[in-house]
């Protein structure tokens, strides 16, 4: 069942406004350079020392995410409460990964799973482990260059895939990684996209299965070559039924593709995604959202090739059920350096410091609508 939540883009965000400011202070910092630093080296535009005692009305402007947080609060920045993530030097940066499988801000007594060069680890933001720390190592995966993986979220079970095809059975309780026969178990056995016709599929399985990066979910999002792609479960017309457009699953693992439209990046180079739907460039943060409000899966209009016949597979080619876009996240992309990584519960900072995501990704949503990070968001202006 879909919740559905209506939001109409006219209408910013009340925090916003006190947003915009700093926004635009930062953004000739953001302008002077589109390129994210190393990991573990701070970006200039982070400062770490204190600021001198003041109200909220008379401290300095904000020059990286805590600031412009307490500063909306009017917590003077020298008084900080966000706390730091323990352990994290030398684990946490851009690159490494936690689990999607939950909204760890609402599920905060169970553990995240963080990827990170080659190992295992848990992780909690609200409490330390057993180590002092908020992470934790659980073993050492079989490679570093890690494509796709998938555990459930308490770690019992689960599989990644590297870069080589190589796949991998793996749990964290106790840790062990039991390698696939890479022919019975690849991680696509097909992947297609539609032809110009619309109704006629390609065959795009080399390209995926060398793909940058695959993330899990539903939909699977790969990045390619550039190009970021939502994979859904392909099925197929079965023309024995009348009445009613039957479909029926293609078969393991077979996917039908379709290209996001990355127009709004206007040359910036995709790199990752956050959580199931931010999307990091060389630049900026984008939010993927729904576009339109999106047709259900029984919805004739959503079985129709642009021709206006029944497709013969689904998601259909105009793929109405899905439509979807990126929306920049002003704040997050004017403290793009100060960015390190995000979890579905958290922004990490540079400095490790731990900011709730429930604050920081306020922009286009209201009293009734919040992020989350395991859906696309209904931006659509409904009237």
């Amino acid at each position: 069942m879909r919740r559905k939540y209506f939001y109409s883009s006219k209408r910013l965000n009340y925090h916003f406004l006190h947003r915009l400011s700093a926004i635009f202070l930062l953004i000739s910092m953001t302008l002077c350079g589109c390129a994210k630093e190393p990991a573990g080296e701070p970006s200039e535009a982070v400062s770490t020392e204190p600021e001198t005692s003041q109200t909220e009305t008379t401290q300095a402007d904000p020059i990286n995410l805590e600031q412009v947080l307490l500063k909306e609060r009017g917590i003077p920045y020298d008084q900080s409460d966000y706390k730091k993530f323990l352990g994290g030097e030398n684990i946490i940066h851009e690159y490494a990964e936690f689990d999607c499988n939950l909204d760890h801000g609402y599920s905060k007594t169970v553990n995240d799973l963080v990827v990170a060069d080659g190992k295992l680890y848990q992780a909690n933001f609200n409490s330390v482990l057993a180590n002092g720390k908020n992470i934790q190592e659980v073993g050492t995966l079989p490679g570093k260059n890690i494509r796709y993986w998938r555990l459930t979220y308490d770690g019992e079970m689960g599989e990644i895939y590297l870069n080589d095809g190589s796949g991998y059975k793996v749990s964290s309780t106790p840790f062990t990684a039991s390698p696939m026969d890479k022919a019975q178990f690849p991680l696509f056995r097909k992947v297609y996209r539609y032809a110009s016709d619309g109704k006629t599929l390609e065959d795009h399985t080399a390209e995926y299965l060398n793909a940058d990066k695959v993330y899990s979910g539903d939909p699977m999002i790969a990045v390619a070559g550039g190009k970021v792609s939502l994979l859904f479960s392909g099925k197929y017309l079965d023309k024995g039924t009348t009445g009613w457009n039957w479909y029926q699953d293609m078969g393991w693992r077979e996917y039908i593709a379709f290209e996001l439209e990355l127009s709004e990046l206007a040359g910036e180079a995709p790199i990752r995604l956050f959580n199931r739907n931010i999307l990091m460039t060389n630049c900026a943060f984008y939010e993927i959202v729904y576009a339109s409000e999106p047709l259900d899966d029984s919805d004739t209009k959503a079985q129709l090739a642009p021709d206006g016949s029944v497709s013969p597979y689904y998601p259909a080619a105009q793929h109405l059920n899905c439509n979807v876009k990126l929306r920049k996240l002003e704040l997050l992309t004017a403290f793009y350096g100060d960015v390190r990584n995000i979890s579905t519960s958290h922004v990490i900072t540079e400095d490790y410091t731990m900011l709730p995501i429930a604050e920081v990704l306020t922009d286009g949503y209201g009293a009734y609508q919040k992020y989350d990070p395991c859906r696309f968001y209904w931006d659509y202006n409904q009237d």
